[in-house]
């Protein structure tokens, strides 16, 4: 079976060539990354509207170390899109297409534009659009279909979105078909509103949702106030508080907006909030907030937020990590690639830009001590050693030993002075030999519970966008018309969204004339309840 990963095949160093787009005209610009005072910057000049200068990453060094893991998947194939003959999944951006590099890791499906809230900060401007887009049942089926059939590997994650995905009136019959389909993880983004009532958890849970993606901006009202207009941190609790107390729950992703000098120094209380509820939280997943409209090089500069400064942040408030504990995705890609070969079968790998996103995971000792897994566990060391492997292992007879050979270079990797209390080198080495099997579901569910996901993921706008980034894309959008979409490209640039939302809707006065009942129900849902109003 050939390899899910290869060699990366674009230029280091700085500085570089890319391709970006003008944010007025949305025309294909070449863009230069370059270094300027220890930060780096993308500069491009438009003939019509002139140069735009942008901060991407706040700090050189650390923008050059994570590139030199980067690696390139081997494409993704849906030969069930509507309004392409050719297999391979295209995109069009300023009249270029760009051919995919990496397989679905989750898919996106927006059930719906219509949203319980109407927050400032929402990149769906659900209930500004002026029409609704609500798939029915049978098209989100196809869609999903879809995604099942995609080659060399099926997409096994999907996520459904929105507006606010709960209030699609067949949520339940979704999320039941998605598990019928395979998916093996269901996950809803959500603000948590309707999971206030316990009825509903019950019901979420008994249709098959694996992961609520709760949008969770701090630790104090005054944050929600500014971003989601109405204060929502007891809502946050009471989920948490309600799925807790049920026997059987699905696991929490708390995914906070960032907004520079909004809830930048609240990074570190989130994590220990979320350490707070972990019976019930697996991660946080941090998201920059990406500029719309038209703002100036020194508005960027100001208030842009980097990957950089997120890492920087959260170990000043917290004082758990430094620079050297935070990976980028691709960092993973190498041992999807081994367990695609050990198991004859291709499985997703995380071949993703590695200025994409930053991750980092948590293990909380016996004792109670935070100690980051890169602590004891020489990263780098076994990033080279699978890759070396699995170079190997393509060519090789008898594949299984391999497993062997893992466990080997395992075993070389383990700091034993900075294993956190409670844990033991042979427990580590049984987690990786379950990774390599089919018993790594039960395995890892077990470890998870003292180990907490942390990661940030930069989405792109218009003055940061990268096409190299683009077509390195991991997280997609399904479409109606059975296209898969990355998800920059899908919210920003282009705006893919845009063009679906347009061809797949109806006028918001038309909906509500044929469902006057749902009409009234979200009229209702958006008059803020009186323990949610602001104190002025």
């Amino acid at each position: 079976m050939p390899a899910t990963a290869q060699k990366y095949g674009l230029q280091t160093g700085l500085p570089r060539k890319t391709e970006s787009i003008c944010p007025e005209c949305g025309k294909v610009l070449e863009t230069e990354i370059y270094d300027k005072d220890g930060k780096v910057f993308a500069k491009k000049t438009c003939p019509e509207h002139g140069e735009f200068d942008s901060l991407i990453w706040s700090d050189t060094e650390f923008y050059l170390r994570a590139e030199k893991y980067g690696m390139d998947g081997i494409g993704v194939y849906n030969e069930d899109d509507t309004t392409s003959d050719d297999d391979n999944v295209r995109i069009m951006i300023g009249g270029k297409g760009v051919d995919l590099k990496t397989t679905t890791i989750l898919c996106n499906i927006d059930l719906t534009n219509r949203c319980n809230m109407t927050c400032p900060i929402c990149f769906a401007e659900a209930n500004s659009a002026g029409y609704v887009y609500e798939p029915d049942f049978d098209t989100i089926v196809r869609m999903m279909q879809m995604l099942r059939n995609q080659k060399p590997a099926k997409c096994p994650a999907i996520q459904f979105s929105g507006g606010e995905p709960t209030i699609h009136p067949r949520f339940f019959d979704i999320v039941k078909k998605a598990r019928e389909l395979g998916f093996s993880q269901v996950q809803v983004a959500t603000n948590g509103l309707e999971f206030r009532d316990i009825e509903f958890c019950k019901k979420a849970v008994a249709a098959g949702v694996h992961t609520l993606y709760l949008s969770f901006d701090g630790i104090s009202d005054d944050v929600y106030i500014q971003a989601r207009a109405r204060k929502m941190l007891h809502v946050k609790k009471q989920v948490l508080e309600n799925l807790r107390s049920l026997p059987k729950h699905p696991s929490v992703v708390l995914v906070p907006t960032v907004v520079k000098g909004m809830n930048d120094k609240q990074l570190g209380d989130i994590v220990k909030f979320a350490f707070e509820y972990s019976d019930v939280v697996r991660g946080v997943n941090f998201q920059p907030v990406a500029f719309t409209g038209r703002v100036t090089n020194e508005e960027l500069e100001n208030g842009r937020f980097t990957i950089p400064d997120l890492v920087n942040n959260f170990n000043e408030q917290t004082g758990w990590t430094d620079k050297d504990d935070w990976w980028p995705v691709p960092i993973v890609a190498p041992v999807s690639n081994m367990i695609s070969q050990l198991m004859g079968k291709s499985k997703v790998t995380f071949t993703v830009h590695p200025h994409c996103g930053i991750a980092t995971y948590l293990y909380k000792g016996e004792d109670g001590k935070i100690t980051p897994i890169p602590k004891f566990i020489d990263v780098d060391k076994f990033y080279h050693g699978m890759v070396r492997l699995g170079d190997k292992v393509d060519k090789a007879l008898f594949k299984k030993l391999y497993a062997i050979k893992v466990l080997r270079l395992v075993d070389k990797c383990i700091i034993e002075s900075g294993l956190p209390d409670g844990m033991t080198k042979a427990d580590f080495k049984k987690l990786i030999r379950s990774l390599l099997s089919d018993d790594s579901k039960k395995t890892l569910a077990k470890f998870s519970w003292r180990t907490m996901f942390i990661g940030g993921m930069h989405f792109q706008d218009s003055y940061n966008y990268d096409i190299q980034r683009v077509e390195r894309c991991a997280i997609h959008y399904a479409t109606p018309d059975l296209r898969v979409i990355p998800f920059c490209a899908y919210n920003s640039g282009p705006e893919y969204r845009q063009e679906i939302e347009a061809k797949y809707s109806m006028p918001i006065a038309e909906w509500k004339e044929k469902h006057k009942k749902e009409a009234k129900e979200l009229e209702d849902a958006l008059i803020v309840p009186e323990d949610q109003r602001p104190d002025f």
